[in-house]
């Protein structure tokens, strides 16, 4: 009975919840969308060996119907990293030229600019706090 009573009370006093699974706001701001057409993919990553090009922690996309877009992510606090395309022919893929370089404008946190090479994701870094966080991406097109 002893031992019952012992392991009902480390429930009633053990809080519910971890530090590890609060949830804040981390708002994304897309700017410089030239073309009222297609889709803006945005792809959030933790640290890792995925960024930019393997699979994200969530990945969204959204019609684009202003020449600015938002998203908001339910994160918990930590660092990460943003990629984001705008699929102006909303064919579902980053088109890109020779060499692999993108034809359709896209962009990175930090407003990194990659010269010869894809980012690192320390690069592209940033942290969200407790009290969340909002950044604001500049698309790049290679067109301009």
């Amino acid at each position: 009975m002893l031992h019952l009573l012992s392991v009902i009370s480390l429930f009633l006093f053990t809080p519910t919840h971890s530090a590890s699974f609060r949830k804040t706001n981390l708002k994304v701001e897309i700017q410089n969308v030239r073309v009222l057409e297609g889709m803006i993919h945005v792809a959030l990553f933790r640290p890792g060996k995925d960024f930019p090009e393997g699979k994200p922690v969530e990945g969204r996309r959204m019609d684009v119907v202003s020449k600015s877009v938002q998203m908001t992510f339910s994160v918990e606090p930590g660092d990460y990293a943003i990629a984001v395309y705008h699929d102006e022919n909303g064919n579902g893929k980053m088109d890109k030229r020779m060499f692999g370089i993108p034809k359709e404008p896209y962009g990175f946190s930090n407003n990194f600019k990659p010269v010869m090479s894809a980012p690192k994701f320390s690069d592209c870094q940033f942290r969200v706090g407790d009290d969340g966080k909002v950044i604001s991406i500049k698309l790049i097109s290679l067109l301009e």
